[in-house]
C-alpha cells in the first residue's frame, strides 16, 4: 500500500533510503527523472538492466554523466569519476520493448501514459537483493489524473514502492470506476472492447466480488494503444499486485484485429488470480495447474454468468484436446508440464473443472467457498499449493480423487489414464 504524501519536493522522503526519485511530467509533455543521494556517490546502480537502453534514451541535463553496462548491470557515473549527489534525464517517453522487462512507458493515444515505477529503481553503488523499498514522487500538471494503487490524485504523490514496483498512469482520459475497480480504457481501441470494459468489466468484478468477497482495495485495469510510424508492432500485458495491463502499438490495423472474446477472457482470468488472494501464491511451478486451472475455469464462470456464450464449454471442449495430446507424449504430469507449460493451464482446467462437478453433487460447499478456505489457511508453516488445497477440499471430495491428485507428479503415477478418467467422469 503507498505511503501518500501531499509535499511537491521528494528531499524528506529520503530519509529511509540512500536515493530518492522524482518523475516530472511538464505541462508541455516533457518527462524528466532525478535521483537525489543524500551522500556524495560515485556510482548510481539501476536495480532492473534488461540491456543498455538507457543511455540512448535517457539525456542528461548537465554534463559530464555517462552510462556504463558492465556485467549486466546498467549505472550512471561521472566522466571524471568525480562523486555526485543529484542529475537528471529528460526521457523519452515512447513505448520500447525490453528484453524480460514491462516498458518504462506504456503512452494512450490521447496523450496519457501508463508508467512502469520498476525502471526507475536505482541504488547508491549497487543494489544488493536484500534491497527492496525505494521511494519515489511523481509530479504532474493539475489537469492531469495520477492513479496509484486504485485511487486517483493531482498534481503529486510520494510513495514507499516495494519489490518488482507497479504501474501509475498519468493522463485526462476520464477514469472508469466503481467500489472494486477503476480503469482507463484508451478511445481508440476498437469500440466493441470500450463497451465490453464500461460496461461488462463492471460486471466482471462485481461477479468475483459477490462469489469469492471483496479485496480491501480497488484493483486497476489499463489497456493502452500507441501509434508508430517505422514499421514496428505488437503487444505486451502482464499483471503486477492489484493491476491489470495491456498496450498494443503500431499502425491502427494491429487492434482492428484484436479478438475481443479472447481478451476479456484474459482479463476475466487476470482478475480471477486476483480474488484468489493467497492461494495465487504457490511456490512450487509443478503445482502451477492449481492457481493457473482454477483462474480459468473461474473466467469461464464468470463469462457464462456475463456473456453466457458457452464460452466455458468451448474452453473446455479445447482443454481436452490440448491436454491429451500433451499428456500423450508424456504421461508423467512433472515431465510433460516442463517440456509443455501451457498444460498447467489446460489440464489444471479441467481437473478444476471436475472438482467442481463432484462439489455440486455433494452440494455442501461452492467452488468458490473451498477456495477461499484453502487461501484462508495459507501461512509461512503451510504455504500456497497442492499439498494445502487438497487438505481443505479432503472433507468435500471422492477419497481416490485426493489420492490421484497427490500422486500427479510422482514419476510412475499416469496422468493420461486420470485425467481421461476425469473426462469420462464429467460428460
Amino acid at each position: 500500500m503507498a505511503v501518500v504524501c501531499s509535499c511537491l519536493g521528494f528531499s524528506s522522503i529520503a530519509v529511509a533510503n540512500t536515493i530518492s526519485t522524482k518523475l516530472e511530467k511538464k505541462g508541455n509533455g516533457n518527462w524528466f527523472v532525478t535521483f537525489v543521494s543524500e551522500k556524495p556517490i560515485k556510482k548510481l546502480a539501476f536495480k532492473s538492466s534488461p540491456d543498455n537502453s538507457r543511455s540512448k534514451r535517457w539525456a542528461p541535463t548537465s554534463n559530464g554523466y555517462q552510462f556504463e553496462f558492465v556485467d549486466e548491470v546498467e549505472s550512471l557515473v561521472r566522466e571524471d569519476g568525480s562523486a555526485f549527489t543529484e542529475a537528471t534525464f529528460h526521457l523519452t517517453p515512447t513505448y520500447t520493448a525490453l528484453p524480460k522487462e514491462y516498458a518504462p512507458f506504456s503512452p494512450f493515444s490521447d496523450g496519457s501514459y501508463l508508467l512502469h515505477t520498476g525502471r526507475f529503481f536505482a541504488c547508491a553503488d549497487s543494489c544488493q537483493p536484500s534491497l527492496s523499498k525505494w521511494y519515489l514522487t511523481i509530479v504532474a500538471p493539475e489537469s492531469d489524473n495520477i492513479i496509484l494503487h486504485g485511487r486517483i490524485y493531482q498534481g503529486s504523490i510520494g510513495w514507499a514502492a516495494f519489490d518488482e514496483g507497479s504501474k501509475v498512469y498519468i493522463g485526462h482520459g476520464e477514469p472508469i470506476q466503481s467500489d472494486h475497480f477503476v480503469s482507463v480504457i484508451d478511445e481508440l481501441l476498437p469500440e466493441k472492447l470500450q463497451h465490453q470494459m464500461s460496461t461488462q468489466l463492471p460486471e466482471l468484478m462485481d461477479f468475483f466480488a459477490d462469489k469469492m468477497g471483496t479485496l480491501g482495495y480497488r484493483p486497476a485495469l489499463f489497456a493502452s494503444f500507441s501509434s508508430t510510424d517505422d514499421g514496428r508492432h505488437g503487444h505486451q500485458g502482464g499483471t503486477l499486485p492489484g493491476q491489470i495491463f495491456m498496450h498494443w502499438y503500431g499502425k491502427k490495423s494491429v487492434v482492428e484485429a484484436i479478438d475481443v472474446d479472447e481478451l476479456f477472457w484474459l482479463f476475466s482470468h487476470e482478475v480471477a488470480h486476483l480474488y484468489q488472494r493467497e492461494g495465487a501464491d504457490v511456490i512450487d511451478t509443478a503445482d502451477s495447474w492449481l492457481h493457473e486451472g482454477a483462474a480459468d475455469y473461474f473466467a469461464g464462470l464468470a463469462f457464462e454468468s456475463i456473456l453466457s456464450k458457452g464460452y466455458l464449454s468451448q474452453k473446455i471442449k479445447q482443454a481436452e484436446q490440448k491436454c491429451l495430446a500433451s499428456l500423450g507424449e508424456n504421461p508423467v504430469y512433472l515431465d510433460a508440464s516442463r517440456k509443455n507449460p501451457r498444460i498447467h493451464y489446460d489440464c489444471g482446467l479441467l481437473i478444476i473443472n471436475a472438482i467442481d462437478q463432484q462439489l455440486k453433487e455433494q452440494g455442501s460447499i461452492s467452488i468458490y467457498e473451498l477456495w477461499n478456505l484453502y487461501s484462508s489457511k495459507i501461512s509461512t508453516e503451510s504455504p500456497a499449493g497442492a499439498a494445502q488445497f487438497l487438505f481443505a477440499a479432503k472433507p468435500y471430495l471422492p477419497l481416490a480423487m485426493v489420492k490421484n491428485l497427490e500422486k500427479l507428479n510422482t514419476p510412475g503415477f499416469s496422468t493420461l489414464k486420470f485425467i481421461s478418467k476425469l473426462i469420462a467422469d464429467s460428460t
